[in-house]
């Protein structure tokens, strides 16, 4: 430092300094006089200074330097007390010698002159030291005005401002104002930053220092380094600080730093505004940011959304629901005229209304009418543009879009409505749109737009529209409908007339046309019931109408599946004149040009009796229509949705009408079948396709040359692109052009597109010379893209697909990309793409163009907005919107869309040009993916053209809902299966053959038929779906893969590595995903082609046509069939399927990497040397650079730990998974499948497959239930849930394998290694989830069934169990547990392992272990202790010799303690007959005879037990009114909700719909209605589950945890009008009258048990209730973001019905009781309530408690079920004195009121609490004066109720109180103290009333001192006249005020005490000690005030309370004040008498 410091005065006094080095800093003395002697001669200041401000300041900084290097320069650690102990320069003397010296020097002016040229902080080490000095001598932090001033060494400034960030606050504190305090608020501390200092970055002088330092180029990046520090630290602080300062008015912090200002905001508006933040406290931020500045909130919040428009529509919609969520919780008052009306940006508030809207949270129609009225035109537009911009992407369902469908129809309804004024309005100039247009013509073209995109829209607007205001214009419709009817039936107007302008009518935008043709279509379908009463001719015009409307498409959806059912119909009818059948043969022939489509219709049409035989010729035709069709999927589409589809199949099928066969007159029929047109690939692409140069030869250079010029192509570089370049001009002559175009495109350029920039540079450096060259290459292109489009092999091989796509890269670079065109006449690329998707090819075509296209984007003249470019575009545009495309085809669109720049919505669909091509045939087309295995279910396709998927119609029926047309049985021919020998590994069920014979000779189905079907529907269903699953999967796999290893091998030499590691990661990756893809639809299909096959089989022998249907008993054998034997050939299929996708998998990554491995082959031959591909480091790839370091490829290729990830998959070879045992599929029980499997042997295949499968269940499983993992256990999970049905599954197995005999040795040691691996897997689990450990104990144990010695095994495998860590041993501890209970550990052997490691006690880690796993195997009645003799005997011995105080005598206490109760209770608490778990047979807690030791009167305590009784008699009230049959109904509905929440695929959308059903019978809307269900519901429930657990131990909970979700369900989906608050109301109130009818019923049925019972005493069994009760806890109580906003409601609710079943009320209901008032979920959330509005709800359910055990506890002897309550209720007490002290604080007074005096330990609990924060001071300090102490003046909070018990003696003790006037009070005080009509002294007043004197006497006190003439005093000693009784009660109440530190308790010492000194006899004073004492002697905690007033008692020498004659009066008690005293007293204290 002294170096940089300039050669002025100062300069020379620290240079002298240096040269003197440390030893002048060695004493105070030494320093003093060094600096006196260096600063003489060369100071101007005042004789008593030897140096100036400006010396004094450079000094000060190069001792700071100097003082903190360590050694090397090191910065050390030190603080303000230890400034510099560890360094040579001491600056503890520095410090000194400032203080002393220099104290008297303007330090502010000290801090000025830092400003010097060598000023630099070095380090925060440096800093410290410069800020400890400065404060020695200034007695005051640095000032920051003088630090953040204007500087001349402005980077010494910023060193500063660098370093101060760094420090905590406790090093330096930043002095703030009220405005930046609160931004420095708006976040806390982040431990462990880089930057701690909070507040530096709310310091305006900081943050504008820094804006002004970051407009100098030298200093901005240190800024700007600095800003990123605080922009990941404090965000928050930032984004508030400055947008303060940017508000402020002082113009130059307004105007610095303007470019990183903007940089840092926007940085802070994607980190706070946006979702998922990672900011903590970005709500307060925002709440603060709101404050300073509500319009740059909403600015910024604006912001946001425009960020995300190039974003995922759900993502946006997501970033949409933040901001208003965000906003609204800042200001809900002001958010709709901010937000929706005041932001200014309408595409933003649309966005917003739109969204609430959809969550009924915002009426659209009159927010939309409302901006009309204000804005008009700029909003009309605005919202105009947000549809056109948004229709794409409209979701069906609410809230799942930017655009719902209701919000669309809802403003298109409003625009087609808005006044003509307004729409014949011109749009503005300025507005961005069509100024020639008026706003009309603009709405008309959006119309068009949506209805063009959504055809069906169109019907729905009509609905939705608002119907005519007027009578008037209804009729007006009506006539003008009938007025065109007239004309057609009068010969006025042709049929197509009409039908063309029904079609003009339809797509029109004009309301009243629209209105015209619903108005037309309904009529005419409304006619349908009077056709058959029409005249012929009007008849025939009608059936021509009506087919035409099919024929032209103007009926759609359901309204074409009922057109079609009507004609169908008509054809089936047989009436006596046949009008109808001719009416529907002139509606077909209309038609019939479309039946093509719809070949199940067709099947319905040509089985309509006598048809056949009287229209020969139609039939043949339709019949040959549906074969043609039978190969294609295409045009096989539903008759209508979803939602009609069932009604239309029923329509058909259900009419069995036979037709006669007389003759009517019916148009002619003409061919159904017209030419259609066939797809060709070639015709019209250009030359490059349809001229043929494939045998084009090139005149080659000599062979030198040919060498040469290979040699210079193999090693160019874009180093040596130029050398290379000058090399062939000089080599190659201009004739050769023709060969070395051809070479580099077909050995470079095809096969090396990383390279193609090195080509190009290579080309652009042959300049002029290679012109001829460039156009060589191109015709050398143009034919090798023409021969790879004409191959056949083109959609199959990838190696083709991938020369293409390099080719079309290349192509694009060298004339795209350079300004050049593409000609038409060469290659026409759109047509390319119309005919690949025509025939096939767009897999490959796809991709060549993307590639071609993407050279565009560093184009002048191609780049879009290029029409050319934009025309591909749009054709890309319209192919992706295509239904079933395959993924990697929409992939590469939506890659060639980012690459230039766009996004799919900006680029117009030319759907127009589409919808004109030649519909591909989807079926076996790679270009799509047909969905497989819904043969029978109704599919729909989507026409070219209509992106929104405008959806034909078909015949089909839906599943096996309706009768379903039998296809042919299999021919000799079809007999065979494709796949060789299927028949021999199909698995037939031999009990299906059975089933089939108990069906009598009505049925012809037998094992022949089975044997010969099932391998052809097998066969059928693995043929079907292999193509698309394999395709799809392998496509994926390989992508994935060869990123992967192009990546991890990029420096690796071996090719055969990486060929190894491709293969297995491929394989593996394919296999698993096939896997996955074809299990359900494979399962699907095999039941849908065997059902068919079977059905044809049984309709074989029928001879009678007419009736050739198969009864239903035969129709619901075959679906039993033909689920069981898809169920039991799933796994065959899927494992042919997966082998073929990993054989596919393999040859195409061998294929895909070809390249690749040869390249590096070739280099080690060539070279020997190391390869590196280098490529893919270039700057277009993103991987690997953007990969952390140590995922980056490196030198030398992958290291062997490294490869193990390779390897890693083909260690577990890949099983089949098991699939869920469906009950319902087994036939006739038995093991079903799986012994048809396994055939009596063991196979380690099915059980390793059920492993697998079992993990996948369990992952699943827990990912779903999330952060509950650790409470789901097996006893919680149903019977039928999959995890239970696979582990049954495996005990079947093993079960029948044991059956037949021993296992051989080599399935012993399969069966062995098995489980071994399922041993070691058990340790790599964790607690956390305990549903996995139990999952793999239980397989092991199933394993053992079959496999006696792994009992044997396990016992040697736990020896080597990992115990390492005591995270090791607690999961050592659990899985020894689990094995134990599972009996697949034999005890002797666990007794000896256990001994052994013991080691006689020596080893203390496993004696902690072994006394922990004992504990809990005896609390889990697992074992009893005396199964362990050698263990135990190991710990007796040590608890001997340790004395009975130990911690192993009490565990053994313990452990005993356990052990009996259990046997004491074991009886009542697994009694299955339902018997009470609380009373014995001789117990009666409520008894009246307890009476007399409770503290409510008799009258209240006989009004709680009468309380069942009293339910009960409103419970049969109510029910005698009953509907018959109501129950049964309640029974079928509860089966059913139980059945949607067990179907894991539709149960979510099957819920919502039950509910519904629910609310249209009046549940949750009727009470009286909602009463019923609840109460009978609860009813049948509890009793099933009673009656099905009736012989076990445990019940099977499944159906009531199903209620407890219907109610949540329920509740959650309630939602009947009105505002959020009125919502609220009615879940609340829902709640409660729920909750009501299931507290009435429980009492009555708690009343009913107890009057069936003997001796009244109920043998009720309360688990299924608390199981309820606890569901709906937990449930309600979770966070939830419908429940969150009512949590207090619904706890308040819980809290009154549990009031309502008090023990007192229901004491067989006490343990469940106490389980569920203490839960977690509700106490907790209870207490935690804002305003501590829980408070009052928990006390009362605590006294509740207390009141019941009171009479009990007053008892000397407990039964053990009272033990076990009162035990649970100290544990209460304890968390709640731990967690809300607060709580029991504020209530004692109540508390002590129900606590019996004999229960000391549970009232000094309570008292003992003291409010959170509070620090007692130290009892036990000597001469502790606790007058000092401040909380002593301070009163405490009490909400007990002080005043109630005294109540009625209040008046007159207020006026005593108040003036002493009444000296008839006091004498008649104590007998208004006593219960009434009694004697005896009533605890609760005397609590009240010395608490209500206490506090009156403390109001008024004006000193410490208690004066014994005040009124209070005489009050408080006239109690002492009380008996012994009275008096004990008195004392008590004063000592239960002895709390902590408080006026209250200061007051009562002082009153105890003064007792205690003043007492006139002895008799006081021991009964005042033994109050006090009692308190003592019991286990801890002792509250404070007690402590402190004992020991001062006993201490001071003013109560010679050892001279009390008590003290003395026996031995034990002199112990007993000794021991006491021992405690209380510090040593040598003590004082004897």
């Amino acid at each position: 430092m002294a170096e940089r410091i300039s050669p002025n005065e100062a300069g020379l006094i620290t240079n002298l300094l240096a040269e003197l080095g440390p030893a002048c800093t060695q004493s105070v003395s030494t320093l003093r006089d060094t600096l006196q002697q260096i600063t003489r001669g060369y100071s101007n200041t005042p004789s008593n200074m030897y140096m100036s401000e400006e010396q004094l300041a450079r000094v000060l900084v190069f001792f700071s330097e100097k003082g903190t290097k360590a050694g090397g320069g090191n910065p050390i650690s030190f603080n303000e007390l230890d400034v510099a102990e560890r360094t040579e320069w001491n600056l503890s003397n520095v410090s000194q010698v400032f203080s002393e010296d220099f104290r008297s020097l303007n330090w502010e002016q000290v801090a000025n002159n830092f400003d010097f040229p060598g000023f630099m902080i070095r380090d925060v080490s440096h800093l410290r030291g410069f800020l400890v000095l400065y404060k020695a001598g200034a007695t005051n932090p640095v000032p920051m005005q003088s630090m953040t001033r204007p500087w001349t060494n402005k980077s010494g400034q910023l060193s500063f401002i660098e370093n101060i960030l760094l420090v905590p606050s406790s090093v330096f504190s930043f002095s703030l104002n009220e405005e930046e305090e609160k931004d420095a608020a708006t976040t806390d501390d982040v431990q462990n930053a880089l930057y701690l200092n909070r507040k530096g970055w709310a310091s305006s002088l900081v943050l504008n220092l820094l804006f002004e330092m970051s407009d100098d180029p030298n200093l901005a990046p240190r800024v700007g380094a600095l800003f990123r520090q605080g922009l990941s630290t404090y965000p928050e602080i930032l984004l508030c600080s400055i947008v303060r300062l940017s508000t402020s008015r002082d113009a130059a912090s307004i105007n610095s730093g303007l470019r990183i200002k903007k940089e840092i905001i926007r940085e802070l508006i994607a980190l706070i505004f946006m979702p998922f933040s990672k900011v903590r406290n970005s709500l307060s931020a925002i709440q603060r940011l709101w404050a300073i500045s509500e319009n740059d909130t909403l600015k910024f919040s604006i912001e946001a959304w425009r960020l995300s428009n190039s974003k995922d529509p759900k993502i946006r919609l997501q970033i949409l629901g933040h901001i208003i969520r965000n906003i609204s919780n800042v200001s809900p008052k002001t958010f709709q005229a901010k937000v929706l009306y005041g932001s200014g940006d309408y595409e933003f508030s649309i966005a917003v209304a739109f969204f609430m809207a959809d969550h009924n949270a915002l009426d659209l129609p009159l927010y939309l009418d409302d901006q009309v009225k204000k804005v008009e035109l700029p909003f009309i537009m605005g919202l105009v543009a947000f549809i056109a911009h948004n229709v794409q992407h409209t979701s069906a369902e609410k809230g799942q879009s930017l655009m719902s469908a209701s919000n669309l129809i809802a403003c298109l309804t409003y625009l087609r409505g808005l006044d003509p004024k307004v729409l014949n309005k011109k749009i503005p100039t300025g507005s961005g749109m069509d100024t020639n247009i008026t706003i009309g013509e603009s709405v008309k073209a959006l119309l068009n737009q949506c209805f063009k995109m959504y055809p069906q829209l169109s019907d729905r607007l009509s609905a939705s529209s608002p119907t005519p205001n007027s009578s008037a214009q209804k009729d007006e419709i009506e006539e003008a409908a009938n007025m065109y009817f007239q004309q057609i039936y009068k010969g006025e107007k042709e049929i197509d007339e009409i039908i063309e302008m029904l079609k003009r009518f339809k797509t029109s935008g004009n309301s009243r046309e629209n209105d015209i043709f619903a108005c037309m279509i309904h009529n005419l379908f409304d006619e349908y019931r009077f056709f058959s009463k029409y005249p012929e001719k009007e008849l025939r015009i009608t059936g021509i109408l009506f087919g035409k409307l099919i024929q032209e498409q103007l009926v759609s959806s359901i309204t074409l599946g009922i057109a079609l059912r009507y004609v169908l119909e008509a054809l089936r009818k047989n009436d006596k004149n046949g009008k109808m059948f001719t009416f529907g043969m002139f509606a077909l022939e209309q038609f019939k040009e479309r039946l093509n489509e719809w070949p199940q219709y067709c099947s319905h049409i040509v089985q309509i009796p006598g048809l056949k035989e009287n229209y020969k010729k139609l039939v043949d035709e339709i019949e040959t229509a549906k074969e043609q069709n039978q190969n294609s999927t295409s045009s096989t589409v539903s008759v209508a949705s979803a939602n009609d589809s069932a009604s239309l199949s029923s329509g058909i099928s259900s009419d069995n009408a036979q037709m006669s066969s007389s003759n009517h007159p019916v148009p002619e029929s003409v061919p159904l079948t017209p030419k259609k047109r066939e797809a060709v690939f070639g015709p019209g692409l250009g030359r490059a396709v349809n001229e043929l140069k494939d045998d084009v030869q090139h005149e080659a250079p000599n062979n030198k040359a040919l060498d040469r010029v290979q040699h210079l192509m193999n090693n160019v570089t874009i180093a040596n692109a130029e050398q290379t370049a000058n090399d062939i001009k000089s080599i190659l002559d201009a004739r050769n052009f023709g060969w070395l175009g051809q070479y580099l495109v077909v050995k470079r350029i095809s096969t090396q597109p990383n390279y193609h920039h090195v080509y190009l540079a290579f080309l652009d450096h042959l300049g002029d010379y290679g012109k001829d060259l460039i156009e060589a290459i191109l015709s050398s292109v143009y034919m090798n893209v023409g021969s790879l489009l004409r191959s056949k092999d083109i959609t199959t091989s990838s190696s083709q697909r991938s020369l293409l796509k390099n080719l079309g890269s290349w192509l694009g670079q060298i004339t795209l990309a350079r300004n050049k065109p593409i000609l038409q006449i060469t290659l026409d690329c759109k047509e390319l793409l119309y005919q690949g998707y025509e025939t096939g090819r767009l897999f490959a075509v796809t991709p060549f163009v993307a590639k071609i296209l993407e050279g565009a984007k560093n184009s002048l003249v191609f780049r879009p907005p290029n029409p050319w470019v934009m025309g591909l575009l749009g054709v890309f545009r319209s192919l992706y919107e295509v239904e079933d495309l395959k993924m990697n085809i929409k992939f590469e669109v939506e890659v060639l869309c980012k690459n230039l720049g766009l996004t799919l919505a900006d680029i117009p669909p030319r759907t127009d040009e589409l919808s004109k091509r030649i519909l591909p045939v989807k079926m076996s087309n790679p270009d799509f993916n047909i969905k497989s295995g819904m043969a029978n279910a109704p599919t729909s396709v989507q026409r070219p053209g209509t992106p929104g998927g405008e959806k034909s119609v078909s015949g089909a029926s839906v599943g096996a809902s309706s009768t379903q047309v039998a296809s042919p049985g299999p021919t000799p021919k079809e007999q065979h299966t494709v796949i060789p020998n299927l028949a021999s590994y199909v698995t037939i069920n031999p009990q299906l053959v059975q089933l089939f014979q108990q069906l009598g000779p009505a049925c012809q189905l037998d094992a022949a038929t089975l044997k010969r079907n099932v391998p052809i529907a097998v066969d059928r269903a693995i043929r079907e779906i292999i193509q698309p699953v394999v395709e799809r999967s392998v496509t994926i796999a390989c992508i994935t893969t060869k990123e992967i290893v192009s990546k991890d091998f990029a420096m690796e030499s071996d090719e055969k590595k990486m060929r190894k590691a491709a293969q297995l990661m491929v394989a593996n990756l394919a296999g698993s995903l096939a896997l996955v893809a074809c299990r359900e639809p494979l399962k699907v299909s095999v039941s849908n082609h065997l059902r068919q096959l079977l059905v044809a089989a049984a309709t074989a022998t029928v001879s009678d046509t007419s009736n050739s249907r198969i009864g239903e008993t035969v129709q619901s054998a075959v679906d039993q069939c033909a689920s069981v034997v898809s169920q039991d050939n799933l796994e065959l299929g899927c494992t042919l399927i997966e082998k073929a996708a990993t054989e596919k998998a393999g040859r195409d990554i061998e294929e895909s990497l070809g390249n690749e491995l040869m390249k590096r082959q070739k280099h080690r031959e060539l070279t020997g040397k190391p390869y590196f591909e280098t490529s893919i480091f270039s700057p277009e790839h993103r991987y690997p650079a953007a990969l952390p370091e140590p995922l980056r490829p490196k030198p030398g290729g992958l290291r062997n730990d490294q490869l193990l990830v390779y390897e890693a998959f083909q260690r577990i070879p890949r099983q089949p998974s098991v699939q869920q045992v469906n009950p319902a599929s087994t036939v006739s029980g038995g093991i079903g499948s799986v012994s048809g499997k396994v055939n009596g042997r063991f196979s380690i295949e099915l059980i390793s497959s059920i492993a697998t499968k079992l993990e996948s269940a369990i992952s699943n499983l827990l990912a779903q239930v999330g952060t509950r993992a650790p409470e789901i256990t097996l006893s919680r999970i149903p019977l039928e849930h999959e995890i239970k049905q696979l582990l049954l599954g495996a005990k079947q197995m093993t079960t029948a394998v044991a059956t037949m005999g021993a296992l051989t040795k080599l399935e012993n040691d399969s069966a062995l290694g098995f489980a071994q691996h399922i041993f070691k897997r058990l340790y790599e689990l964790r607690l956390s989830e305990p549903l996995r450990l139990e999952a793999y104990v239980a397989l092991l144990d199933a394993l053992n069934i079959c496999c006696r010695q792994l009992e044997k095994d396990l016992g040697t495998w736990a020896t080597y169990a990992p115990t390492d860590t005591d995270a090791e041993r607690k999961l050592h501890r659990t899985i020894l547990l689990l094995l134990l209970r599972s009996n697949l550990l034999q005890v002797s052997e666990l007794d000896n392992y256990l001994f052994e490691r013991v080691n006689s006690g020596t080893n203390v880690t496993w004696l902690e272990f072994s006394m922990a796993f004992i504990r809990t195997a005896v609390h889990e009645k697992i074992i009893d202790i005396k199964q362990l003799p050698k263990t135990m005997s190991v710990i007796f011995e040590l608890s001997k010799a340790a004395g009975q105080n130990n911690q192993i005598s009490q565990w053994l206490r313990a452990v005993n303690e356990v052990t009996v109760a259990r046997n004491e209770l074991s009886s009542e608490f697994s009694n299955a007959n339902g018997s009470n778990p609380l009373l014995g047979e001789d117990e009666n807690i409520s008894k009246p005879s307890l009476q007399q030791g409770s503290t409510i009167s008799a009258t209240s305590l006989a009004n709680l037990a009468g309380a069942t009784s009293r339910a009960l008699e409103s419970i049969e009230a109510i029910s005698r009114d009953d509907p018959a049959g109501l129950r049964e109904r309640i029974v079928l509905l509860l089966d059913g909700w139980i059945r949607i929440i067990s179907d894991v695929v539709e149960g979510n959308e099957k819920e919502l719909q039950y509910v519904e059903l629910l609310r249209q019978n009046g549940i949750g809307n009727n009470d009286e209605q909602t009463e019923r269900f609840f109460r009978i519901s609860t009813e049948v429930l509890v009793t099933a589950v009673l009656k099905d657990g009736a012989n076990q131990k445990s019940l099977n909970y499944q159906v009531i945890d199903g209620y407890g979700k219907l109610i949540v369900t329920l509740m959650k989906n309630l939602n009947s009008g009105g505002s959020f608050e009125d919502l609220a109301n009615q879940r609340i109130s829902l709640l409660n009258q729920i909750l009501g009818v299931t507290i009435r019923t429980m009492m009555a049925n708690y009343e009913r048990t107890k009057r069936q019972s003997i001796n009244g005493v109920a043998k009720w069994d309360q688990r299924p209730w608390f199981r309820l009760f606890l569901n709906l806890v937990m449930d309600l109580n979770s966070p939830n973001p419908v429940f969150d906003p009512i949590n207090h409601g619904i706890l308040k609710v819980f809290g009154s019905a549990f009031h309502i079943v008090q023990p007192l009320v229901m004491p067989g209901f006490a343990f469940a009781w106490l389980e569920l008032i203490s839960h977690r979920m509700f106490l907790s959330n209870l207490l935690l309530q804002h305003g501590q509005k829980g408070y009052p709800i928990a006390h009362q359910l605590l006294i509740d408690l207390l009141l019941f055990l009171e009479p009990h506890l007053r008892k000397i002897d407990l039964t053990e079920s009272m033990k076990q309550l009162y035990k649970g209720t100290i544990r209460v007490i304890l968390v709640l004195l731990h967690d809300f002290p607060g709580f029991l604080a504020a209530y004692h007074l109540s508390f002590c009121n129900v606590i019996p005096e004999n229960c000391v330990q549970l009232r000094n609990l309570v008292l003992s609490a003291f409010p959170r924060g509070m620090n007692l001071p130290d009892p036990f300090t000597p001469n502790l004066k606790i007058d000092m102490i401040p909380e002593m003046s301070k009163s405490p909070s009490v909400l007990s109720n002080v005043v109630g018990p005294i109540n009625e003696l209040r008046i007159d003790l207020d006026e005593y109180l108040k003036n002493r006037h009444s000296p008839l009070f006091i004498s008649g005080l104590l007998p208004r103290l006593c219960k009434e009509r009694t004697n005896e002294v009533d605890p609760c007043k005397v609590n009240a009333l010395v608490l209500y004197v206490g506090m009156h006497a403390i109001a008024k006190q004006q000193s410490s001192h208690v004066s014994h003439r005040t009124a209070e005093m005489e009050i408080l000693q006239k109690l002492l006249d009380f008996d012994d009784r009275g008096r004990y009660i008195s004392l008590n109440a004063i000592a239960n005020q002895l709390r902590f530190p408080s006026s209250h308790t200061h007051y009562f010492s002082c009153v105890m005490l003064f007792f205690f000194s003043e007492a006139k006899d002895d008799g006081v004073r021991e009964q005042i000690t033994r109050v006090l004492l009692e308190r003592l002697i019991v286990h801890r905690p002792h509250p404070w005030g007690l402590l402190v007033t004992f020991i001062e008692l006993i201490k001071n020498q003013r109560y010679q309370f050892w001279s009390h004659p008590f003290t003395r009066c026996a031995t034990e008690i002199e112990k007993v004040f000794e021991s006491v005293a021992r405690s209380c007293l510090t040593p040598g204290s003590q004082k004897t008498a």
